[in-house]
């Protein structure tokens, strides 16, 4: 869902007059620090799906690595507003895996309308013990579970959560403030007319 986010919104970018001259000409911070971030939890996801013991009894340590390491670099990014987007689904999925002992709340609904039905089978089994099914807990958090699918036309099958969802809103709209160089780019679109009345780019 974040790969779509991404690449959504470079082409609205792109699309609006963005280019990548303006993306040079932003300041992000910590950039290693965000990349890095991501990337792990990419690793720690897919080791886990795959049963990776060492990760999946390691995962808590992980998780707050990543995380840890996610919410320092947008700290010093809070100068692009569309960061507290990003922030705010974070700290959702955090909490979530936290307040559940280290483990992923979703649906089996959820799981069943994308077509996940192997991996329900597998959770069911006690063979991905790093998820928890909403169906069999009590818990509050069960709201900012992944138990959200995208309509039937989308052609990618997938479940997020609502933390997920601000993350992607977060990314789109940061991309463009990164591409169309905010403030930048109205300037440079800006006409003026001399004295002989011809416009001039300012």
């Amino acid at each position: 869902m974040f790969i779509e986010a991404l690449v959504l919104g470079t082409v609205v970018a792109f699309f609006r007059g963005g280019t990548v001259k303006n993306m040079r000409l932003m300041h992000i911070r910590m950039p290693v620090l965000l990349i890095a971030a991501f990337l792990l939890q990419i690793v720690l996801s897919f080791m886990m799906l795959a049963g990776s013991t060492w990760f999946i009894q390691h995962r808590m340590l992980l998780y707050a690595l990543s995380y840890g390491m996610l919410f320092i670099a947008l700290f010093f990014n809070l100068g692009h507003k569309v960061v507290w987007f990003i922030i705010a689904g974070s700290i959702m999925n955090f909490a979530v895996i936290f307040l559940s002992n280290g483990t992923i709340l979703i649906s089996a609904d959820a799981l069943q309308q994308a077509g996940f039905l192997n991996r329900l089978s597998l959770i069911e089994a006690g063979r991905l013990p790093h998820y928890t099914l909403i169906e069999e807990t009590t818990t509050l958090m069960s709201f900012f579970a992944k138990r959200l699918t995208p309509p039937s036309f989308y052609p990618v099958a997938q479940i997020f959560s609502p933390g997920d969802l601000f993350i992607s809103l977060g990314l789109f709209f940061w991309i463009q403030h990164l591409f169309l160089g905010v403030g930048h780019y109205q300037r440079a679109r800006m006409l003026q007319v001399d004295h002989h009345g011809k416009f001039l780019k300012r």
